[in-house]
């Protein structure tokens, strides 16, 4: 079970700060998503709720399902380049990751009319696999620091809870402050942080300050994040068409999660006064897995052949995780060497461990699609245009805690006040086009996803620009696609608090972020 992590100012901004689990932006990755499906979906900006015949449309609006009266089979393999520059304290770094991964694989049984002389056509079933977002990334900051250190940040929460330091941040697992097994203990371990006493008591001093009067700190500040995993949806989705004019569906989707993230944060001493410390690194280490299960009903009506109306609404996804989670911690000083500590060996060399719920948001989307010229003569010029409106209220996700009946509730309480205060409603906009020349496609297509932040200064709006091309002959198809998505965010590497020496807490970190992904599908009507 992961021991109650002190979490610092967690109500704020809700951005990630250094050593911590299960904030508020866990609930914030697992509720947002990407333009998802096949190429052809993709390069539309995935703008498919009342696209019928595409079969990734069924995991926007389960009602495209009832367009299909003959069986569907398509694969789609894509790769993902994520570029991040970030700039901290004035200073500009940048780190890239690519990925090759499966985006999709979808099966639909089509229908065909059952009864002679009823209106309904057919009845359909889909089920299918559908990559719903990428976690694959790197991010590289760094700069120099004369305000603070994160050596600091340690002294203070030992400060707060520490009254007899060689027990309670000892290395004996039943007497450490479990709080702290992250953070101070393993800060105190490896001396980075030390304790002394003088007339007003117990006091502790990092080894980044020097020894002079005023004690200053210069440091040299580096993160390096390596994330991974990714979510995925697997869906079973049942369609019917009234009288080829209004279709009806519904799906039982199960969303899987895992993430991975490996941070370190370095530290190297630059300050010209006499100064204990030469270096240290923090590195932690967290696994997420989850499994859950949402529900999706839509409808697609055609008061005229060329026009497709839809709305659709997805329940939340309820989703059960459970994060393994590891601190390492090496320092060198010049007076002890280089000291090594892991929040392992104050649990009896195992993980930390933590189960607990994630409600994301409902959502509601309304579509349109209209259709150009069109004719049972496929030789002649054809095409669409689709618009997808999705609404979601990020402060109505919820996350729920299973580990300690003593502190589950006040762990809930937290963090549900906090994504209240932290995040709003948003508008997504999804936009795109088809032209087709006989069995040649052309596509375009644009998304817009919504600031989730109530903080007008935290802009984590997204944009995502598309397009591709595709073959269609005697029931095959191939499609390529391209989507070009561009993102900001902040991350605060860690809180000072108020002190009399004048020590601050560092401006955010600002990263922004590229996405270009190449997919291709390959599918066979039959």
């Amino acid at each position: 079970m992961l021991r109650r992590m002190v979490l610092l100012a967690i109500a704020m901004t809700g951005t990630c700060y250094t050593l911590q689990a299960q904030t508020i932006d866990d609930a914030l990755r697992f509720s947002t998503s990407a333009p998802a499906g096949t190429a052809r979906a993709q390069a539309v900006g995935g703008a498919l709720g009342s696209l019928g015949g595409e079969v990734s449309s069924i995991y926007v609006n389960p009602a495209s399902t009832g367009f299909f009266r003959t069986s569907d089979f398509s694969f789609t393999l894509g790769f993902q380049q994520a570029d991040n520059k970030g700039t901290y304290l004035g200073t500009t770094g940048s780190d890239s990751k690519g990925n090759l991964n499966i985006s999709n694989a979808t099966l639909i049984f089509g229908g065909k009319r059952k009864m002679p002389g009823s209106k309904w056509e057919n009845f359909s079933f889909g089920l299918g696999f559908n990559r719903t977002n990428n976690y694959n990334q790197r991010v590289y900051y760094t700069g120099n620091n004369s305000s603070s250190s994160l050596a600091l940040n340690y002294a203070q929460q030992a400060q707060l809870y520490v009254t007899d330091p060689s027990t309670q941040l000892g290395a004996v697992p039943e007497k450490t402050i479990g709080a702290l097994a992250h953070s101070s203990v393993l800060a105190y371990q490896t001396y980075l942080i030390s304790d002394a006493t003088d007339a007003q008591g117990l006091y502790f001093y990092s080894a980044a300050q020097s020894t002079g009067d005023p004690q200053t700190i210069h440091v040299k500040q580096e993160n390096m994040l390596n994330t991974g995993g990714s979510a995925n949806e697997i869906s079973f989705d049942f369609g019917s068409n009234y009288n080829n004019i209004l279709y009806l569906g519904g799906s039982v989707g199960i969303p899987v999660a895992h993430y991975t993230r490996d941070k370190t944060w370095k530290e190297t001493n630059i300050n010209t006064e006499n100064v204990d410390l030469n270096n240290f690194s923090v590195t932690e280490h967290l696994t997420t897995d989850g499994t859950g299960i949402n529900v999706k009903l839509g409808a697609i009506v055609k008061p005229v052949r060329p026009l497709s109306l839809g709305v659709t609404l997805h329940s939340p996804s309820w989703i059960w995780f459970t994060d393994n989670y590891t601190t390492d911690m090496t320092t060198n000083t010049k007076l002890k060497g280089i000291r090594s500590f892991s929040s392992t060996d104050t649990n009896n060399g195992d993980a930390d461990q933590s189960k607990y719920m994630v409600r994301t948001p409902w959502k509601g989307i309304l579509s349109a699609t209209y259709l150009f010229s069109p004719s049972a003569d496929t030789r002649k010029p054809t095409g669409f245009l689709t618009l997808d409106y999705e609404y979601m209220d990020y402060a109505s996700m919820k996350m729920r805690f299973n580990n300690d009946p003593a502190y589950d509730k006040n762990d809930n309480d937290a963090r549900n006040t906090a994504i209240k205060n932290t995040y709003q409603a948003a508008s997504n906009i999804r936009i795109g086009g088809e032209l087709k020349l006989h069995v040649i496609a052309l596509r375009l297509g644009y998304a817009l996803y919504g600031n989730p932040y109530k903080n007008s200064s935290l802009d984590a709006t997204r944009h995502y620009y598309t397009g591709g091309i595709g073959y269609r002959n005697k029931g095959f198809y191939m499609d390529l696609g391209l989507v070009i998505g561009d993102n900001k965010s902040q991350e605060q590497p860690y809180i000072i608090t108020t002190n009399t020496a004048g020590y601050a807490s560092p401006a955010p970190a600002q990263i922004k972020g590229n996405t270009t992904n190449v997919l291709a599908t390959c599918g066979w009507k039959f």
